[in-house]
């Protein structure tokens, strides 16, 4: 088989391109070259965590590597088989653990046997799937798809100094579909501010914030104080609906008043709370590929209900389909999109 080469600068032209291509590739057995890495980002061409990744799905496959090095915009990659085991990646900086996960999870859903992938790095940080939504939003979705999941934090990793470590167990599935379609009322919420290294009135100011705007009560709002080589701050505002979690996330700034992080973040959940869809924009992008996946087993049809598409899943979308031929459906109505794949 020819192999694939992927423009990297396509759609939103960040790291999704490289992580589902990864992901895809080892899956897959195909052979790829990603060219203009991130170009469209600030600093384009491969970073630290993106490194990781790299290297991350090279290693679960034995696979070959060529141009893999920090700033280049052009990596060559081809696969191997997919071997189960116990892995550890660190990342070297703050980068995201969410991100190498990302890109090992659905490689080694498809694995022989049981795997354990540990990530060193930042575990809360823009930009990034946080360990808390692939733990509390993302995992409980591939159980119904009959994947096993099991993430745990054993240290907090905040920018600068990084130096997080997460573990995800991970256990292979027998793809069935899924269907996430109606919203419904919100059944469940709840609110934690977390804290390391710093005042505990700033996470008590962001949820006093939450309580006024949301009207959460007291005994939904929680504080969290724990340690880490840096100092750092994340709010989350965690709801149930349609038998889906979600989970909004505020980052804490240097400079950035804790009143404004609490506020912002409450305007994304008033936002995801206005549109009748269960799945969140974040979350709808991450349970693509396993829709797919899903399909291309034979699984059938898996269906989700989310709002307006961002950039993000688009670029995902047309990245999944280079590789995999499986039906695609988008139909759109009263400001959601319907989105089937198989």
């Amino acid at each position: 088989m020819d192999q694939l080469i992927i423009d990297g600068a396509r759609g939103e032209g960040g790291g999704q391109v490289l992580r589902t291509s990864l992901s895809l590739a080892a899956i897959t057995g195909r052979a790829v070259r990603i060219d203009n890495i991130r170009a469209r980002r600030a600093k384009p061409g491969l970073q630290r965590q993106h490194m990781t990744c790299v290297k991350a799905a090279a290693a679960i496959c034995d696979g070959e590597l060529r141009g893999a090095s920090v700033g280049s915009g052009r990596v060559d990659f081809t696969p191997g088989a997919v071997r189960a085991g116990d892995y550890t990646f660190d990342i070297g900086s703050a980068g995201g653990t969410g991100l190498v996960l990302q890109t090992v999870i659905p490689i080694l859903l498809g694995a022989p046997g049981p795997s354990t992938v540990a990530v060193i790095g930042g575990t809360h940080n823009p930009m990034a799937p946080c360990f808390d939504f692939l733990a509390g939003a993302f995992a409980p979705l591939i159980a119904r798809m009959g994947g096993g999941l099991a993430l745990t934090i054993e240290r907090h990793g905040f920018y600068p100094a990084g130096g997080g470590r997460v573990t995800c167990a991970i256990t292979p599935t027998a793809w069935t579909p899924i269907e996430v379609a109606t919203a419904g009322p919100v059944t469940r919420r709840s609110a934690r501010a977390i804290v390391a290294r710093l005042p505990t009135h700033v996470a008590e100011r962001e949820l006093a914030i939450v309580r006024e705007r949301l009207g959460f009560a007291a005994d939904e709002c929680t504080v969290v104080a724990v340690p880490a080589a840096s100092p750092g701050n994340t709010l989350l505002l965690e709801i149930e609906r349609g038998g889906v979690t979600e989970i909004v996330t505020g980052f804490g700034e240097k400079g950035v008043r804790a009143e404004l992080v609490a506020a912002t973040a409450c305007d994304e959940l008033e936002a995801m709370l206005a549109v009748d869809a269960p799945v969140g924009p974040h979350l709808a992008d991450q349970l693509l590929l396993p829709m797919a996946l899903a399909a291309r087993a034979g699984a059938g049809r898996s269906v989700i209900r989310t709002g307006p598409l961002t950039l993000h899943t688009t670029t995902n979308l047309q990245t999944i389909a280079l590789f995999l031929d499986v039906k695609r459906q988008r139909s759109e109505a009263d400001g959601t999109n319907e989105l089937a794949i198989g």
